[in-house]
């Protein structure tokens, strides 16, 4: 335990002492795969990069090679007829502002043009194109999805108007694009298109934030989150969002959240939990370094990152927020056609204790306001009405919520991810009815924490366990259960839900 967290000190100094060199030469593009903890810069030069988000590490660089320039045809770039296809770091400097950079589930990178259309596959360090198409289809600022090894297009601006259509690429048939039919009716935002919106896949739902329809020279935005279901082919109003984004705040798609940097707060969007969190910013904190998210505009990139390999030496977060890091390219002062690279901790950002849950949708903002007293008082009555008789038929059958063995645990069918710090609690609470938790923050202090790191590992660890418990389960009691002693108040006992 000692080697590891020693090991792990090792990684911080060294990342300390050689930072990654953050700038970046000529126009770009970059992807990110935020499980893997990489970013991927294509550049000007036919050049993929790929870097270690956690400590700046060029891992791999790739020329890509164009051997066949005459199979892209004189169509592909913009121009359209110009003649001879010219790929010279010149002429890519001009056409990047129009290139998409994406990663398939199986490792392998596309560009897309940003109108629609046009993909590339950088298959074996050569670029090769892969669809039978026009070279875009005035879907300017649309969003490319990729979902069970098929590629998608959705929305987009171009002829004076936004569209709502969704395509499917036929790849391997015809290589062109075909458009999908929705089942049921689309939501009103969409009538008249969308684009330059916010996306976010969480498996198969597709989640919109933001964006706007342009139609006869009026523009609309849209304050809802709306879902789109690859299942069913289907599209669902969430509910108009409970903010103010008239003024553009910098919005960040990551894992099952939106991340929200309004001017006055921070707000955590988590879409699976249906729930909103607001946070104060550190006073020391420069919003103005982070930028804004303005409509039909690219120049504003950034990205959330999560550091995860502490988790591989025992090393347990402190709170939620202090292994997440914004990352935001910016233009460099001194240096002509060069950008900056900035990392910035989450938890140095905003005020984690801060924290306050809000109202996600506006209709439960103001139901919240007028009738949630009302509720409280009639739930208040039908509780009293309901309790005795359902108290006698109430059977909990406790024995089958958690088991653990072979030092994996289990709540219900559930497999729960465990770090050692968490087994040797549990096997601690098994042995005993009931320990104190003076005994939990000895042995972790054995183990080689100090002794007021132990103490926060010690409830990070009880608050998460007890947070899934709830969740997988749906017990109304907490899987540990915490009291003060009878002989000393100051003194917290720890029990295991009875079997």
């Amino acid at each position: 335990m000692i080697l590891r967290q020693l090991f792990f000190v090792f990684i911080a100094i060294t990342q300390f002492l050689f930072p990654f060199n953050n700038e970046i030469n000529g126009k770009f593009i970059y992807n990110i795969d935020i499980n893997k903890g990489e970013l991927y810069i294509f550049n000007n030069n036919l050049q993929l990069n790929t870097f270690d988000l956690d400590n700046g590490i060029l891992k791999y660089s790739r020329q890509i090679n164009l051997k066949k320039p005459y199979e892209l045809n004189n169509r592909t770039w913009s121009g359209l007829y110009s003649g001879e296809i010219d790929l010279s770091p010149q002429v890519m400097d001009g056409l990047m502002n129009n290139l998409i950079l994406k990663k398939n589930i199986d490792g392998e990178f596309y560009l897309f043009h940003d109108g629609g259309g046009l993909i590339l596959s950088l298959k074996n360090d050569e670029l090769n194109r892969v669809d039978n198409s026009f070279p875009f289809m005035n879907k300017f600022f649309g969003d490319f999805i990729m979902h069970n090894d098929k590629i998608y297009h959705f929305g987009g601006y171009g002829l004076f108007r936004t569209n709502n259509t969704m395509l499917l690429f036929d790849e391997g048939n015809s290589n062109q694009w075909d458009e999908v039919s929705y089942e049921g009716n689309l939501p009103e935002e969409l009538n008249d298109g969308i684009a330059s919106f916010f996306p976010l896949k969480v498996g198969s739902q597709y989640f919109l934030f933001g964006g706007n329809s342009s139609t006869n020279n009026q523009r609309y935005f849209n304050r809802s989150v709306l879902k789109f279901d690859f299942e069913n082919y289907k599209w669902e109003n969430l509910g108009e969002i409970n903010l103010d984004l008239s003024e553009n705040p910098l919005i960040i798609p990551a894992e099952s959240c939106f991340y929200v940097f309004d001017k006055d707060f921070f707000y955590q969007i988590q879409l699976v939990k249906e729930k909103m969190l607001k946070f104060e910013y550190r006073r020391e904190f420069n919003l103005q370094s982070l930028g804004k998210s303005q409509p039909y505009n690219r120049l504003n990139r950034s990205f959330i990152s999560i550091n995860k390999k502490g988790e591989e030496f025992g090393v347990i977060s402190i709170n939620d927020y202090d292994n997440k890091f914004v990352h935001t390219f910016k233009a460099h002062n001194g240096k002509v056609n060069t950008s900056i690279l900035n990392k910035y901790r989450l938890d140095e950002i905003i005020d984690v204790s801060s924290l306050e849950e809000v109202p996600l949708f506006s209709v439960e903002q103001s139901r919240n306001q007028f009738f949630v007293p009302m509720l409280i008082i009639l739930l208040i009555l039908m509780i009293n009405l309901l309790y005795k008789g359902l108290k006698s038929d109430k059977i909990l059958n406790k024995s089958k919520l958690y088991h653990f063995e072979n030092d994996e645990l289990f709540f219900l069918d559930t497999k729960i991810s465990l770090e050692n710090n968490a087994t040797e609690i549990i096997k601690m609470l098994l042995k005993n009815d009931q320990i104190s938790s003076n005994e939990i923050v000895a042995m972790l202090v054995e183990n080689g924490l100090s002794y007021d790191y132990a103490s926060k590992v010690k409830n990070k660890i009880i608050e998460s366990l007890n947070e899934k418990f709830e969740f997988i389960t749906n017990s109304s009691e907490p899987f540990i259960n915490i009291s003060k002693s009878s002989q000393d108040k100051r003194i917290q006992i720890l029990s295991l839900l009875e079997t």
